[in-house]
């Protein structure tokens, strides 16, 4: 019986360290795209201009981007539904 170069043992090490490295970087390619679209890109979208309510909604972005020290709340609970682009 011929003897291979590698016995059985060392090639599910090596098939095991590949599929960790793969994950590894799969992994940290999610959390880059989790942080850049989510953490890193804080600013709400712009507001629809013309919009019936849009003293309204100004109101509720001004609360928004002041961490509520001014401007409104969103008491009607229209704005991420009516107020952006």
């Amino acid at each position: 019986m011929p003897e291979d170069n590698f016995s059985h043992e060392e090639k599910n090490k090596s098939m095991a360290l590949v599929s960790s490295i793969l994950f590894v970087a799969a992994f940290i390619i999610l959390v880059y795209i989790f942080f850049t679209q989510f953490i890193l890109n804080t600013s709400l979208p712009d507001l629809r201009e013309g919009h019936k309510d849009e003293g309204y909604c100004q109101m509720v972005k001004l609360y928004l981007d002041t961490n509520g020290k001014e401007g409104w709340r969103d008491y009607r609970g229209i704005y991420y539904k009516d107020c952006l682009k």
